[in-house]
């Protein structure tokens, strides 16, 4: 076809863009367009040009077709195994949104589900088929408002959540998982057991604690209005988490590690924070170059 014909010149640099439009459809040229983009990107995968050739010039006199000449020919095969490629790289590939210490980000899904991101927290999933898949992969912390639709799953390596549309919030730390639900109901599977989390319901359970549900009074995280709140949480988590917001590093004595701890912290004030957290310990707090606070206990 005479379309061929000008796309293998094009295909190998002896024409230009502007020749091959008068020849091909705009809707042909941007197809092209994209495929050769993609493609440039790309290493082809390993086959025979001769026997693709073969077969082709075979084809082609059976038909009696008009022959092009040998350079042509490779050069659309090689194409047409570089695009089956670029789809299925493309298709395959996963999307990953992920934040750093002191970092928070805020997306929408393709279905228009939106997510906000807490610091050192990442998000994986795929693209495709999006609608009737709706699978995602979450390590550190989430808050989802979440389109009606098909199911709506959170993977952690702690346990799933599954929705059909409603706004949660999911944890998983090394050893500790909480999902909160503010609208709606999930349904969190741990440990080869299923838990229904209504909206104004929390359920927490960590490593060497047993599992618990209990009512919230809140409409959204904390961390979602710029500060971290517990209630009976080990002392060690609130400093992890106080340093993923400031991007610091804290000293302090571990004997403190496992005591419980009910307050809240600030992400807007780094020395107003610290105050937050030691004063309720009898610590206080001395500052050691620009990124490292040492805790001391008070001895007045």
């Amino acid at each position: 076809m005479k379309e061929n014909y000008f796309l293998a010149k094009w295909l190998a640099n002896e024409i230009t863009d502007e020749e091959l439009k008068k020849n091909i459809s705009t809707e042909e040229f941007i197809t092209y367009k994209k495929i050769k983009t993609t493609s440039e990107n790309l290493i082809a995968p390993k086959f025979n040009a001769e026997n693709i050739l073969s077969t082709i010039q075979e084809n082609k006199r059976k038909q009696k077709v008009l022959k092009l000449r040998f350079n042509y020919f490779y050069k659309i095969a090689a194409m047409l195994a570089i695009i089956i490629t670029s789809f299925y790289f493309i298709s395959s590939k996963n999307t990953v949104y992920t934040t750093k210490y002191a970092e928070k980000t805020s997306f929408e899904l393709p279905d228009e589900s939106k997510v906000d991101l807490n610091a050192d927290s990442k998000i994986t999933f795929k693209e495709k088929n999006w609608n009737t898949h709706r699978n995602l992969k979450l390590k550190g912390e989430a808050f989802f408002s979440v389109k009606k639709g098909s199911k709506f799953t959170v993977n952690t390596k702690l346990g799933s959540v599954s929705v059909l549309g409603t706004k949660f919030n999911v944890i998983a730390r090394d050893d500790y998982f909480q999902v909160t639900c503010y609208r709606g109901l999930v349904s969190v599977s741990y440990k080869n057991k299923t838990v229904k989390v209504p909206a104004g319901t929390s359920f927490k359970t960590a490593k060497n604690y047993t599992a618990q549900t209990f009512e919230i009074n809140d409409k959204l995280p904390s961390w979602i209005q710029d500060f971290s709140s517990f209630k009976s949480m080990p002392y060690h988590f609130v400093i992890e988490e106080l340093q993923r917001q400031y991007k610091i590093k804290i000293v302090y004595n571990h004997k403190y590690s496992k005591t419980l701890f009910t307050g809240n912290f600030t992400h807007t004030n780094l020395k107003t924070a610290l105050k937050s957290i030691t004063v309720p310990l009898n610590l206080t707090f001395k500052t050691i170059g620009e990124h490292k606070v040492s805790f001391i206990e008070n001895k007045n």
